[in-house]
């Protein structure tokens, strides 16, 4: 399966709502750390799952655990996100 993606088509905004979940694992807390609303941090993460064509996180008893996806993509995200900012 090709897992490529067109960046044109991709808010790049969505990877830092996507590196808050991986560090918060709990949507109203990851929305309040990038200070959006917990509705539109649920909307990112919906439109992350279409992006990435997979759940990314699943709702659990200890909060939002990440996929396999999320945990071959969360290093980089997280790296990309890092270089971006000493720009």
């Amino acid at each position: 399966m090709n897992k490529s993606l067109n960046l044109r088509s991709v808010d790049l905004n969505l990877l830092v709502f996507f590196d808050a979940l991986m560090a918060e694992r709990h949507v109203t807390r990851a929305a309040n750390k990038v200070a959006i609303s917990q509705s539109a941090m649920s909307n990112a993460l919906g439109r992350l799952r279409h992006v990435f064509r997979d759940e990314l996180f699943i709702r659990t008893v200890r909060g939002m655990e990440p996929t396999p996806r999320a945990l071959e993509l969360g290093p980089a995200v997280h790296a990309i996100l890092q270089q971006t900012a000493r720009l």
